[in-house]
């Protein structure tokens, strides 16, 4: 199915190890970010600051595996870096990243080395960012044309992380939404076909619902099944419209937002009705007991055992970040960043581009059924909660006083109360983009474009 090989001369290059040409890390607390294209690896204290990837064509994002050893990341294809569009690149303001473009994809050890590139470059396909699987072997991603617009005309596919050049990549079936995977390293698609679920090499499909779900494709944002993480035997989360039509609903963006079901199916099939909203987007927490859902600038989290519910507001279209314990969710928006504890249900704003962080409510961006999304790779907060990272993207005061007046990255502890330990770390100043700390399980990340 890949026609796309560069030479053989590049294939017997990349098939060496990762071996290091100048000294890196081992793993563990490493941060991350881009700057200028590059790659780089730092100490949470701003040591060791260690560029793994400095190629001529830019980095466009990255992905840390899980076991936190391994980096993925997409560079720009050659020929598409010479085109008007692969000069200017649209590039979304929150998170830093492009979306689907034509792009090598690599993976590189996080003591760098040379990179394996699992999959070669062409110009007339594009590619998306990277879903690691949970045991870090192997990466998801989308395959499309330059003019695709249509999520049933993309191809999934699922490459083995340190084999080059497709060698060891299976396509998944066509689905309305992106593939969702699991602890177990199964797959959940949804289709015209009904729901189902096969390995990551695309064997085994079994169906749970054998029929098309009622008016899907939903909206973009909306149009998810995910497994229920942290769980031997996961349940999923998805949406129907409150009043299920056999038609998809036309949503021109910014509308008014549909009254949707948010359903909760358990592994024996059973199906329950957790709310019903106007929510635009929606996700599991890490330990798959609360689902975290917005309907533009108020943030709802519903804990389903309990079935109790507490709302905050934030910035619209925040990214929201939980802690690997699920205790806490750092919104990080474009005027302000803010801590939310789950045991106090209380928000604190931390960082604003105004002295109050008080900002006017703004009408959420939705968009149509063929939206081509993506969710967060990496995560802001370090592996034992307690540590969490920012970029200050123009926001310089800190819990009303300033604290810088130049771009910067800057690392944050709490207590295990979610109060704030002293001052803001700075780790680095410059224009990084994209730092991440850990890897983010896409069932626990809304989708941005």
């Amino acid at each position: 199915m890949i026609k796309h090989f560069r030479s053989s001369l590049l294939l017997l290059f990349v098939l060496t190890t990762f071996v290091s040409c100048s000294p890196g890390h081992l793993g563990g607390n490493e941060i991350a970010f881009l700057r200028h294209g590059h790659l780089w690896t730092i100490d949470p204290d701003g040591s060791n600051a260690f560029a793994i990837v400095s190629d001529s064509l830019p980095a466009l994002d990255y992905s840390w595996s899980p076991d936190h050893h391994i980096l993925a990341y997409r560079a720009l294809d050659a020929d598409f870096a010479q085109t008007a569009a692969g000069k200017h690149l649209s590039i979304n303001p929150l998170t830093g990243e492009p979306g689907d473009l034509p792009s090598t994809i690599n993976t590189i050890g996080v003591d760098g080395g040379s990179p394996i590139p699992t999959m070669f470059s062409s110009p007339d396909l594009r590619y998306s960012s990277l879903m690691w699987n949970a045991n870090s072997t192997h990466l998801l991603y989308r395959q499309e044309g330059l003019t695709t617009n249509n999520p049933l005309n993309v191809v999934w596919l699922v490459s083995q992380n340190d084999q080059p050049g497709g060698i060891a990549t299976k396509t998944l079936p066509s689905s309305f939404s992106i593939p969702s995977l699991s602890a177990q390293n199964t797959a959940l698609e949804n289709s015209q076909h009904g729901v189902f679920t096969l390995t990551l090499v695309g064997t085994n499909l079994q169906k749970l619902i054998a029929n098309p779900l009622p008016a899907h494709p939903l909206p973009a944002t909306q149009e998810r099944l995910l497994w229920q993480p942290a769980h031997q035997t996961p349940g999923i989360l998805y949406a129907l419209p409150a009043l299920t039509t056999q038609s998809a609903p036309t949503i021109a963006q910014n509308t008014t937002i549909p009254s949707i079901q948010l359903l909760y199916r358990a592994a024996d099939g059973h199906t329950t009705s957790l709310t019903t909203c106007s929510c635009t987007q929606f996700a599991w927490s890490p330990d798959g007991n609360t689902v975290l859902y917005t309907t533009g600038t108020s943030y709802t989290f519903l804990n389903i055992q309990h079935m109790t519910s507490f709302t905050i507001t934030s910035d619209a279209q925040s990214i929201p970040y939980w802690s690997p314990d699920s205790q806490f969710v750092v919104f990080d928006g474009l005027h302000t960043l803010s801590l939310v504890s789950l045991a106090t249900e209380q928000r604190q704003v931390l960082l604003s581009d105004s002295t109050d962080g008080q900002q006017p409510a703004s009408s959420p961006s939705f968009l149509g059924p063929y939206a081509l999304l993506h969710p967060i790779a990496n995560s802001i907060w370090s592996s034992d909660s307690r540590h969490f990272l920012f970029l200050t993207h123009n926001r310089f005061h800190w819990q009303g006083q300033e604290l810088t007046s130049q771009q910067a990255l800057y690392t944050v502890t709490i207590d295990p109360h979610g109060a704030i330990q002293g001052q803001p770390t700075l780790v680095d100043t410059g224009n990084d983009t994209q730092a991440g700390w850990s890897y983010e399980n896409a069932n626990t990340s809304f989708l941005f474009s």
